[in-house]
């Protein structure tokens, strides 16, 4: 009878079923992640190319009017760039079991974020052209609309990853959400780079 049993019981294990599923759902997760990025980059090129068409054909570019702070757009694209770091803290931390920690950077995530986007409301308040005044009006307003839109959508997404930490157990539970949220979070800061050298460096 007690070899029925010690026979029978590393056929009823579970665990390593449970990670093989959870290896599963995370590699399908970040596959569909890494499409929808792949789009997402593709929905911003042709505001790039539209920036570059429209400063080619129009002079001078920047026109007088549009007079921009370059140092502290700089200061705030640092901002941006770091929350990248603490979010890769946060990830660390979830690969090592420690939720108290992956929610410790991951609201750190999620302050630099918001302070960043606070930044470029304040700008958009206190600029002295709008979309409508001249085309590079329009391709500024547009290029970095679309940008602040991507800003919001990441501090939701990491709002309700930190209300699902502190529910969840365990951060294997979450890690599809975890690895998808970052991949989209570590975009949306190299796209911002890519908005700051073209509309602050290159002009």
């Amino acid at each position: 009878m007690s070899d029925l049993v010690s026979t029978a019981s590393p056929a009823t294990s579970g665990p390593p079923v449970t990670q093989r599923s959870l290896a599963q759902m995370r590699a399908t997760t970040q596959f569909g992640v890494i499409v929808f990025l792949a789009s997402d980059v593709m929905l911003f090129a042709p505001f790039f190319a539209a920036y570059f068409l429209l400063r080619a054909s129009n002079q001078p570019w920047p026109p007088g009017d549009a007079e921009l702070a370059t140092i502290r757009a700089g200061i705030f694209t640092a901002v941006l760039l770091a929350s990248s770091f603490t979010l890769v803290a946060s990830d660390r931390g979830a690969e090592r079991g420690d939720d108290r920690i992956q929610r410790r950077w991951l609201l750190a995530t999620i302050a630099l974020g918001a302070a960043f986007l606070a930044n470029q409301i304040a700008e958009y308040a206190t600029l002295p052209f709008t979309a409508d005044d001249h085309a590079y009006g329009s391709a500024y307003w547009l290029l970095t609309g679309l940008h602040s839109c991507h800003v919001t959508a990441g501090l939701i997404a990491m709002g309700l990853l930190l209300v699902r930490s502190a529910r969840s157990h365990s951060p294997a539970a979450i890690s599809s959400w975890t690895g998808g949220i970052s991949l989209f979070w570590h975009l949306v800061d190299a796209v911002w780079l890519f908005v700051f050298i073209t509309i602050w460096v290159i002009r």
